[in-house]
């Protein structure tokens, strides 16, 4: 099967001003960071806030443009794509929003919101654009009397519902899901995480699902991606990730994540201190500053991604 989405060393920068009398500094937002993501799969980019995950989502939904490195998409390169192809690529790959309501316009119904990608995008005439937005409201689990309403006058979990048929609205072929389900009841988590994959199931859909809940990324991912300041640390699949970690920050990841279960015993990990500034990274291994499992060359050399136990893996400590 080829692949949907490929990355190849892919790095953002961005240059900032520190103050007023400051000079401008470098900020390596992502650096250097390859995967690929096949149709009807999920690919799960876990990491603290400021890891660069959010960067990462702007990139591949073509919102901004990488420093370095290539992104392809359905064979495309989009460094090289003309403008044409350009557009083309944005309409088959859309994102989801941690915020549903943040991301619905206040003064528009959901009718017309879901209609307006159609609109922008299509001939459609406005009877076609109707019967489409409501057959997809349907397919959601949205009741027809919906479709004149406003998104104040819906829960959050509807709202996510709403923002996630909008965007399947022109039958896109990647989703970037950043933190769908973060700011929903856990009861009601369950059941949109169940809609997405009944989705993914129908229509192929690659997910590139960015979350920071990693009870939520056992529940949907096939591949793990772990981000450390903007560096990929281990990427694998789920049960590799899961039951046999290998990076020191997987394992603290992990360590962090609560369990249902009384009885379960699991190793305790507290890690020192903050993330490091992005303005004055470590060097070597970005991480060694707060990993206990520090060695003397972890400071001078920075680790590439190996295979090792069955995952690609940035550490000198690991077997």
């Amino acid at each position: 099967m080829s692949a949907i989405l490929e990355a190849r060393a892919l790095s953002r920068q961005y240059v900032v001003r520190r103050g007023m009398f400051a000079p401008y500094a470098s900020v390596k937002a992502l650096e250097g960071v390859s995967f690929t993501l096949e149709a009807g799969k999920t690919l799960a980019v876990v990491g603290e806030s400021g890891s660069g995950k959010s960067t990462l989502a702007r990139l591949v939904t073509m919102i901004e443009t990488p420093s370095s490195g290539e992104l392809i998409i359905n064979g495309k390169d989009v460094a090289g794509a003309d403008a044409e192809t350009r557009d083309r690529l944005r309409r088959e790959i859309q994102i989801v929003f941690q915020n549903p309501y943040g991301s619905l316009n206040p003064r528009q119904t959901i009718g017309a919101a879901l209609e307006e990608p159609l609109l922008v995008n299509t001939n459609m005439s406005a009877s076609d654009r109707e019967a489409a937005a409501r057959a997809m409201m349907a397919r959601v689990g949205l009741r027809p009397e919906f479709y004149g309403r406003y998104p104040h006058m819906f829960s959050g979990g509807q709202r996510q519902r709403i923002a996630i048929a909008r965007a399947l609205m022109l039958n896109p072929k990647l989703l970037v899901l950043d933190e769908p389900v973060s700011a929903l009841d856990v009861s009601i988590r369950a059941q949109v995480l169940n809609l997405l994959k009944d989705l993914q199931e129908e229509f192929q859909l690659a997910y590139l699902f960015i979350s920071h809940d990693l009870s939520v990324v056992r529940h949907i991912a096939d591949t793990i991606m772990v981000i450390y300041l903007g560096h990929a640390v281990e990427i694998g699949t789920r049960d590799a990730i899961f039951n046999n970690p290998q990076h020191p920050y997987t394992r603290a990841l992990l360590a962090a994540t609560p369990v249902a279960d009384p009885g379960h015993k699991k190793e305790r990990i507290i890690l020192s201190g903050e993330l490091p500034s992005p303005f004055e990274p470590p060097t070597g291994c970005p991480f060694h500053p707060r990993c206990a499992a520090m060695l003397a060359r972890c400071k001078n050399e920075k680790p590439a991604l190996e295979t090792k136990a069955g995952r690609s893996v940035a550490c000198w400590a690991a077997s």
